[in-house]
């Protein structure tokens, strides 16, 4: 199936780093040049967020609790444009952190996040792109959480930058599009410089016969690895699919297919056959699903979307290859986070799309930094995940729940051997996380944001386990002093068991200027 889908640290800057900062300068250029051939449409939101963040554990640590005052200075850059030949969104963000005591940690760094489409010749081709650069913890076995604003370290800075074309085309009835994507992915540590390129093209008429109909598909995937003792991989996957058109709402497909890869040390061969269903109950409803046999056993996908006037149910749930080219995205990769940014409710109180995006972006503690999502490792690996998500809109309040399980192993054996990456000393790596969050608007100008998070990551091996627990609470409120000026008063607490083990507790007062 097709899938549409800084300024320097102060460490000395590397051939990858250079190259990372060439391509940041270039998709800005390009957003920039597009935007003044039509600049209709166009917003471009320059601000400065800073912050003063006091901890009483800065190291994260059991043995070691230090208390510090960490101050930060953010000015940032926030492009929309959501009408027109290009369609995009870009957020640039220059994060200069200082820290009272632990001045060795003091650092600065480009955080992106962007993606867009231009559409080059109408109705046809298209210019896709993408760009997320970020530092996250790379791990959920030890240290802080996935997605906190002070694990700032530089071996865990991630960068993927992509752009390819993507032509839609027709054969009498049938419906084509033929796309080529390239990706490069690289960061700091145990993280290998990869070179990606994907390669599709599909053919369909769903209702060529009436009743029934088809479908052709062909993927193709090179990963080239630019440094390391390792070995490039190949994926190609060929499909014909059958339709059989139930009704109008129910549709039921079943293929055949044909596999090869070499994500092992010998390459694989093999057939494949599957069948699913997509079915639409009503206009706000979807129900779809495919199982398929595989090399690696059984592939299976199960999507539900419901949407109501003030809820929205979104659940997955999939088993398939995949690697941290998959994991690691901007917000508008995020299910929950399109969600609610997608909500029609959400649009009547907040029409402007940057001033939504903020209010999304504020809603959750998480979404405070770039939004990195699941473990980094250098191998492909097999991805049993469970997400679903129910979100209420008020008036006055936003509600939403969220819980996550990814269940992964390692397709072959570790690419690299550093602790940073998870599958370099383990088999299998397990992920259960669940997440409540409150929004609650006070008055028009002020509101209230709680969230609970508990988590347990798990990694298995022959000869050794690890296991951490996680309990994180915060609780803030902010307030719109002025149009363009906005400040906040945040307290979490964070506990860590297991084989990561330590408590925090972490006071930060915020103020955000928009010019």
């Amino acid at each position: 199936m097709l899938r549409h889908e800084p300024m320097p640290s102060v460490e000395p800057l590397g051939p990858t780093q250079a190259e990372g900062r060439l391509k940041v300068i270039a998709l800005v250029g390009a957003l920039m040049a597009i935007g003044n051939v039509s600049a209709q449409g166009l917003q471009i939101r320059p601000s400065v967020d800073t912050r003063l963040t006091y901890s009483d554990n800065i190291d994260a640590s059991s043995v070691n609790e230090r208390s510090d005052w960490v101050a930060e200075i953010a000015p940032s850059l926030m492009m929309m444009r959501e009408e027109g030949r290009f369609t995009g969104r870009l957020q640039a963000t220059l994060r200069n952190v200082f820290h009272a005591r632990e001045s060795r940690r003091d650092t600065s760094f480009v955080e992106l996040d962007g993606n867009g489409q231009l559409e080059a010749i109408k109705d046809r081709l298209f210019i896709d792109m993408d760009a997320a650069t970020s530092r996250n913890n790379t791990t959920g076995l030890s240290g802080r959480s996935s997605q906190d604003f002070l694990a700032t370290d530089s071996s865990d800075e991630t960068r993927r930058f992509s752009i390819g074309p993507r032509l839609l085309f027709r054969l009498g009835d049938a419906e084509g599009a033929a796309s080529h994507q390239r990706t490069w992915f690289d960061g700091g540590g145990a993280l290998l410089r990869r070179n990606v390129g994907e390669s599709q093209i599909g053919l369909t008429d769903p209702t060529a016969f009436g009743r029934f109909g088809w479908g052709l598909s062909y993927n193709r995937t090179d990963t080239s690895y630019t440094d390391g003792p390792t070995n490039d991989v190949t994926e190609e996957i060929s499909r014909a699919t059958l339709y059989l058109n139930v009704s109008r709402k129910l549709r039921l497909h079943g293929l055949v297919g044909y596999e090869r890869n070499d994500y092992s040390v010998r390459e694989e061969r093999g057939r494949i056959a599957g069948a699913g269903f997509e079915w639409h109950p009503t206009e706000r409803t979807l129900v779809a699903a495919n199982a398929e046999d595989r090399f690696f056993g059984r592939s299976y996908s199960l999507q539900l979307n419901h949407r109501r006037p003030r809820s929205a149910w979104d659940v997955s749930w999939t088993r398939d290859v995949t690697s941290s080219l998959d994991t690691q995205g901007g917000f508008f990769n995020d299910p929950t986070f399109r969600q609610l940014y997608d909500n029609p409710l959400l649009e009547l109180i907040f029409p402007d799309p940057v001033d939504r995006f903020n209010a999304v972006r504020g809603s959750r503690p998480e979404w405070s930094g770039a939004n990195a999502r699941g473990f980094v490792t250098n191998n492909y690996f097999i991805s049993r995940t469970l997400r679903g998500s129910f979100s209420m809109i008020g008036a006055r309040n936003v509600l939403t729940f969220a819980l996550q399980r990814s269940d992964n192993s390692r397709l072959g054996n570790p690419l690299v051997n550093d602790r940073r990456d998870d599958f370099a000393g383990f088999e299998k790596v397990k992920t259960d996380s669940a997440i409540l969050s409150l929004n609650h608007r006070l008055t028009s100008n002020a509101s209230l944001n709680a969230n609970v998070t508990r988590s347990r990551s798990t990694g298995r091996a022959t000869d050794k386990d690890a296991e951490t627990r996680r309990t994180i609470m915060s609780l803030g409120v902010s307030r719109k002093l002025g149009a363009y000026t906005n400040a906040a008063l945040t307290y979490r607490h964070q506990r860590a068991d297991g084989n990561s083990d330590f408590t925090e507790n972490v006071l930060t007062a915020s103020l955000g200027m928009q010019f």
